[in-house]
């Protein structure tokens, strides 16, 4: 009786042939699997659905400014005309590198970065749209710097006085706080990273706490995140401070945009 409870439990219609332990558990109705259960798997989070693609990069290079004009109409309630900004929390779009207004209309459009307002007009835009406002806010005059205008400053050092001046040019080592002239400049410009010089300092202040709380999380490799989160209160105003144009105060308005 026992060999044949065992011999049934072995073969079974359109299936692998079974073990001597699987065939004695299949009849008792329990599992032979030994191994530890599986860990539950993450939600796996994309930060962005943009790739600096060559076919990316291309689309973007050809956008056309005209059109790209009537579509910026737009935005000129909130952006300002051509772009530049009257309000210390809505940030300068005239000048801003077209990779980078590009990728964040994307982040918009699919939710990785949230804003209301800016997710509707977004969302109405076609990829090729979103090639044209950037190349046209991009060569916009009045706002920021060009980037042969973006030169590096004496004092660049770990030994700087001035916080803010110490953490653009040589960061924080022990924290782990690349320098943010790596990739905003005038160091080094990495595709999609905005310029900062001249931009509003109350924006500025509150891009980085958003990082730093985790309310805004469309950095790729979670570079910004990770850099926030070190920075105290103060530093992120003293940065703000030192990027921004004078004449605006970083410390009114809401947390973030």
């Amino acid at each position: 009786m026992v060999l044949g409870f065992t011999f049934l439990s072995r073969y079974q219609q359109n299936e692998a042939t079974l073990g001597l332990l699987g065939a004695i558990c299949r009849g008792l109705g329990i599992t032979s699997d030994s191994g530890p259960a599986a860990e539950e798997t993450p939600l796996l989070h994309t930060p962005t659905l943009v790739a600096w693609t060559r076919s990316t990069l291309d689309q973007i290079a050809a956008g056309n400014v005209k059109r790209g004009g009537f579509i910026a109409m737009n935005c000129t309630a909130c952006h300002g005309e051509a772009g530049v900004s009257s309000s210390s929390l809505v940030p300068t779009l005239a000048g801003m590198d077209a990779a980078v207004i590009y990728k964040q209309l994307d982040d918009y459009r699919n939710s990785k970065r949230l804003w209301g307002v800016m997710a509707a007009m977004a969302r109405s835009l076609s990829l090729q749209d979103s090639a044209d406002v950037a190349a046209y806010f991009a060569v916009q005059a009045g706002g920021l710097p060009s980037l042969g205008a973006r030169l590096p400053e004496s004092g660049r050092s770990l030994w700087a006085s001035d916080p803010a001046k110490r953490l653009v040019f040589a960061g924080d080592p022990q924290r782990g706080i690349p320098p943010c002239s790596g990739c905003h400049g005038a160091g080094d410009f990495k595709i999609g990273a905005p310029v900062l010089q001249g931009q509003n300092p109350a924006y500025l202040e509150r891009q980085l706490a958003a990082f730093g709380q985790g309310g805004r999380h469309n950095d790729i490799y979670e570079q910004m995140r990770a850099t926030a989160k070190q920075l105290t209160p103060g530093e992120r105003q003293a940065l703000a401070a030192f990027y921004g144009k004078p004449g605006t105060n970083p410390s009114e308005g809401p947390p973030w945009r």
